[in-house]
């Protein structure tokens, strides 16, 4: 009887073919979409931080650091594990080393334009040139995947996330952790990030919202004829509430703006809700698989003009939402019915109350599912380092590889994988094996027959990138 190598029936024996294999089959469809997107082209175009000429361009720097990201990898470390893969090589060519690539994130980083940075109280700090031509690359990028499309509207998601890191260099956030708070907003339609904006941890979430949401708006195409928006309170401010009123011009022309906010619920405003008769309260339900459902949420409409208003004479007043939520087990309290008071604000007017809220609400499954991917999904959730503009760089890079992701899951694959996370892309597409052939001057990728349409998705790219 054969002598048992494990617990399970076969044993272990090197491959001394030659052949060259790789466990990455799907991953050079990543980088033909970046190829669709002429993502070389714009990284020439607009990041320059090389000095000498021999060696890896920036452009070759962008779509390494992306493959490692869409391939599971979340340190520069990591890359070495596709550096080693033999098949891959042969598919996508030589790789910078992790110590190569981290030397390139350091090429961000600008030393002087920090020196105003405080040692206590916020900071916004003003992009380094190599970081801003990162953000036109992600702005072109976004034009490109929606020319075809033209699409006539847009919503707007925009959200801060913490990322915690224990850097010396990191701030203090509201947590009580050191770490970052990134700002990104959100095309919803097209499942694509407009921008980011990287930020210390002692930043606000609601520090210059304004400036935040017209960078993300001049990403948008032409074609573009309605903005909505949606946020949390953290952009309940008067000057980008104005703004969003006036309407903004994006590309010349005027585009309205129709948002949603959460408000911040002052004692002037809890005094208006506190004393709205019982009759002007109605359920705010819930939609599940059983149909729509009650609960312990309650909404009404409620007068109110803020006393920082902003807004100018001849314009429509805004209109406010009221929530209240009915604790458990509320006959505990002294007074029967501890409410917790929420609103909202807003400037349409056409929604009925109830759909406007649910509307507004779905946001949290659409922006915070995306910093969800960007710090787990995907690397965007551990810095490679202590210097911000490197790190800035590594989560611009991430937003980058997240609509990379998007376009090709849209543009390539079937439509039953546009849902998908990043988890089951792999197990999928990304992290098949499969064999690399050399043959009569031509390569060769032998994978499973009829592995989710590879040819197709491949000849599906070549559509785009001529579109």
């Amino acid at each position: 009887m054969a002598e048992k190598e494990g617990l399970l029936p076969f044993k272990l024996i090197e491959d001394e073919s030659g052949e060259a294999l790789t466990s990455y089959s799907g991953l050079p469809l990543v980088v033909e979409t970046c190829e669709a997107l002429g993502l070389a082209r714009l990284v020439e175009q607009h990041v320059r931080i090389k000095r000498r000429q021999r060696g890896f361009s920036e452009s070759e720097y962008v779509q390494s650091l992306i493959a490692l990201m869409a391939a599971g990898g979340d340190c520069l470390e990591d890359i070495e594990r596709l550096r080693s893969d033999a098949g891959l090589k042969l598919l996508l060519g030589e790789m910078p080393s992790a110590e190569a690539a981290r030397f390139f994130l350091y090429g961000f980083h600008d030393e002087k334009l920090l020196e105003g940075r405080p040692e206590e109280g916020a900071f916004i700090a003003t992009e380094s040139g190599p970081l801003a031509g990162l953000c036109e690359v992600q702005r072109e990028v976004v034009l490109k995947a929606s020319r075809k499309e033209e699409p006539r509207q847009a919503t707007i998601d925009q959200d801060a996330t913490v990322i915690e890191s224990h850097k010396e260099q990191s701030r203090m956030t509201y947590l009580g952790e050191r770490g970052y708070q990134p700002v990104i907003n959100y095309w919803v339609e097209q499942d694509l990030i407009l921008s980011d904006e990287f930020r210390d941890g002692n930043v606000p979430a609601g520090m210059d919202c304004l400036t935040s949401f017209l960078r993300a708006t001049r990403a948008l195409p032409h074609s573009v004829e309605t903005i909505y928006f949606r946020s949390d309170s953290a952009a309940y401010q008067h000057k980008l509430l104005d703004k969003m009123r006036e309407g903004i011009e994006p590309h010349g022309k005027k585009v309205p703006v129709y948002f949603a906010i959460s408000a911040d619920v002052s004692e002037a405003l809890k005094g208006k809700i506190t004393s709205l008769n019982e009759s002007a309260w109605k359920p705010l339900r819930r939609l599940t698989e059983k149909g729509w459902i009650e609960g312990r949420k309650e909404w009404a409409e409620v007068e109110f003009i803020p006393s920082a208003a902003s807004m100018k004479k001849d314009m429509k007043p805004d209109r406010y939402l009221a929530i209240r939520v009915r604790p458990w087990q509320g006959e505990l309290f002294s007074d029967g019915n501890a409410y917790h008071y929420y609103a909202v604000v807003t400037n349409r007017w056409e929604m009925a109350g109830e759909e406007l809220l649910c509307w507004q609400r779905e946001r949290c499954g659409s922006v915070e599912k995306v910093h969800d991917v960007l710090k787990n999904d995907l690397a965007g959730g551990v810095m490679p380092c202590g210097r911000f503009y490197a790190n800035a760089a590594w989560w611009r890079l991430n937003c980058l590889c997240y609509n990379v992701i998007s376009i090709m899951k849209r543009k390539a694959l079937p439509q039953s994988f546009w849902p998908v996370r990043m988890k089951a892309l792999r197990f999928h597409l990304i992290g098949v094996a499969g064999k690399v052939v050399s043959h009569a001057r031509m390569t060769f990728l032998k994978i499973t027959e009829g592995l989710i349409g590879y040819r197709e998705a491949r000849s599906q790219l070549v559509e785009f990138s001529s579109a």
